[in-house]
């Protein structure tokens, strides 16, 4: 008899995506303030149009909107990251969630959890960025190993997020659930996720009975 073998296991995929994308907006706003390749000119309407500035062709607004442009290039990956966290401090308090999401992407990508996981609670306070920047903690504290306290910051984030980010909150809340032993909400989350999603039912019903108390 054929060895039957298991469905792919979500959570790898889950952690696969996290490793790239956690939404695609988040993707999208990190694309478009991203350095490398892109001219200073871009950047700075970037900067401007996801800080939802109004007014940054005024001369002092403009000056500070160069200056970060400027910053946002540098080659060197040391100046350019102590130059955001001093601008972070120092900088026009419209650019700093700009500031703060490139600094969120440099210390995910140096592995820098702790830095980002800070970085991602700075984006927070711009009400607009709120669930995405919960997403981004949720990230980093989930690839630090802290899943309970990423439980707790994706299941405040469930109480009032959009339908739009529901997948999202939900696909990590299973995996940080899980890992952090709090079985009946992961339960509770993979079958939200079999309710929704098309393509994973195999291994969502799989993960369901493993979760599931056995009579």
């Amino acid at each position: 008899m054929e060895e039957r073998k298991e469905p792919t296991d979500i959570l790898k995929t889950i952690e696969l995506e996290m490793d790239t994308d956690i939404h695609p907006l988040l993707k999208k706003i990190l694309d478009n303030i991203k350095p490398i390749g892109i001219a200073v000119g871009g950047i700075v309407t970037a900067v401007a149009i996801y800080s939802g500035v109004t007014s940054y062709q005024e001369a002092q607004h403009a000056k500070a909107v160069s200056e970060l442009g400027s910053i946002m290039i540098l080659a060197d990956k040391s100046a350019r990251t102590e130059k955001l966290e001093a601008f972070a401090q120092s900088g026009p308090q419209e650019l700093r969630p700009a500031v703060q999401l490139e600094l969120a992407q440099i210390f995910m990508n140096e592995g820098n959890f702790d830095k980002a996981a800070s970085a991602w609670q700075a984006v927070s306070k711009n009400e607009g960025m709120r669930v995405i920047a919960g997403l981004g903690e949720a990230k980093a504290l989930i690839l630090k190993g802290e899943y309970a306290k990423a439980v707790e910051i994706l299941s405040g984030l469930k109480k009032d997020a959009s339908e739009e980010f529901a997948p999202a909150i939900s696909a990590n809340l299973a995996f940080a659930a899980e890992k952090a032993g709090q079985t009946d909400l992961a339960l509770a989350e993979y079958e939200a996720l079999k309710s929704k999603e098309s393509g994973n039912e195999a291994f969502l019903d799989y993960k369901i009975g493993t979760l599931k108390p056995k009579s």
